[in-house]
């Protein structure tokens, strides 16, 4: 699986995930931060991520941390998609098969309703 996939900081594609990490580790200049914040403040998702990542006090682990979230969600994106595989279909069954019943009544009714109106 293609780990870009899951950065969990690049969700929306507007914030780019190392302009992230120079923006909480304060490498960029006023401007650049004026411009992130901006962004961050239309982003309800990256301004989470930001807000979550703020907590952290030694900056300098930013993207130690950061690369561990992302191993942690493949890990658990790849555990929830294999278990979906091995379940299988089985989860819509049951409304497929109750939903080709209740057309088949539907069906039944029309039909005896308009035979009955027809004998009429």
């Amino acid at each position: 699986m293609d780990e870009k996939l899951f950065e969990i900081l690049s969700g929306s594609g507007q914030v780019d995930q190392q302009k992230l990490l120079d923006y909480l580790q304060g490498k960029l200049s006023a401007a650049e931060s004026h411009e992130i914040e901006k962004l961050l403040a239309g982003s309800e998702f990256m301004n989470d991520a930001a807000e979550g990542l703020e907590q952290i006090r030694n900056k300098e682990e930013l993207p130690v941390v950061l690369n561990e979230l992302n191993r942690h969600l493949v890990k658990k994106l790849s555990n929830k998609r294999r278990k979906m595989l091995k379940r299988g279909l089985p989860d819509l069954l049951i409304p497929v098969v109750a939903t080709i019943l209740i057309l088949i009544v539907i069906l039944m009714i029309y039909y005896l309703i308009t035979s009955h109106l027809a004998s009429k």
